[in-house]
């Protein structure tokens, strides 16, 4: 009898998560744009209150500074490997390299997501619990790496243009551009819930169709928010890289190797900071809708 009673208490307990995760879902979508319908405003802009820009720069400088005995070992692991992979510039240099980003992806959100929870988190726990989803993050990876296509198409068609001095005329030249941008733009429109959808196959057992769900009904009426964000840490890396790198070609004239090193190490702390910029960003998305819910 007893135990009739416990099931009974564990199914009604998993109906009404279900029921919740139904209501939250429900509560926190909006209406997405149909074809040849018109699509007002209010049916698709959702506010959401979070820190300038520079505030959220701040927040990713100090998590990654406020825990150097993480990240700091972290990025020197990634690094090391990248730099005795650096003369292997063919396939098996390629598949190093993202395998050296998805360790740190993984990683770095792994941690972040237990501080930002209040816990504690071991690099050693960090690096062996953090390679579960490894196989959805691949499937998310190649999805992206198809939305990049547009972005191929425009660097191949360059090389192609310089060759046989197609921006002679400069009538040429202006459509070119307005070609490349309407690829970037594309590839670009389509990167931003990937992203966010890299974010969220990092959570254990989620799936890849289930992120991809997740990522496009947090991120709709949002796109140009994220987008700009995503502008910003792109102006942030290259100056960045001009600062360290210029000197070292223009002034110093340091040697490839020390100019390769120095870029490999720049890589790595810029994939952890990436991953908790972007992850940070999801996390306020995630709360604000669950804060509008309540």
């Amino acid at each position: 009898m007893a135990r009739k009673t416990s099931k009974k208490k564990n199914k009604d307990a998993r109906e009404d998560v279900g029921k919740n995760r139904k209501k939250v879902e429900k509560k926190t979508s909006i209406s997405a744009h149909r074809s040849f319908r018109r699509s007002y405003r209010e049916d698709y802009v959702r506010d959401m209150e979070t820190p300038g820009i520079m505030t959220h720069f701040g927040m990713v400088f100090r998590m990654i500074f406020g825990n150097y005995k993480l990240f700091l070992p972290l990025m020197l692991i990634a690094a090391i490997v990248l730099i005795s992979t650096i003369e292997a510039l063919n396939e098996t240099g390629i598949v190093f390299a993202v395998l050296v980003f998805l360790f740190l992806w993984l990683t770095t959100i792994f941690v972040v997501r237990r501080k930002m929870a209040g816990g504690d988190v071991g690099l050693r726990e960090a690096i062996y619990n953090a390679m579960t989803p490894l196989a959805s993050t691949l499937v998310v990876l190649l999805v992206a790496a198809i939305e990049c296509i547009p972005i191929i198409i425009v660097i191949i068609a360059y090389s192609t243009a310089e060759e046989t001095n197609f921006f002679a005329m400069p009538f040429y030249a202006f459509l070119f551009l307005v070609f490349a941008m309407l690829l970037i733009l594309m590839s670009g429109y389509l990167l931003s819930s990937t992203l966010i959808a890299l974010v969220a196959v990092s959570a254990p057992g989620i799936y890849p169709l289930a992120a991809f769900k997740a990522a496009t009904r947090i991120m709709m009426g949002r796109k140009i928010k994220f987008v700009l964000r995503l502008i910003a840490v792109t102006l942030l890396f290259v100056a960045v890289w001009g600062v360290v790198i210029v000197p070292l070609v223009v002034l110093i004239k340091a040697p490839a190797l020390v100019i390769l090193i120095c870029s490999e190490i720049l890589a790595c702390f810029g994939s952890v900071f990436l991953a908790i910029y972007l992850y940070m960003y999801y996390r306020w998305m995630l709360d604000y809708d669950t804060k509008e819910v309540k």
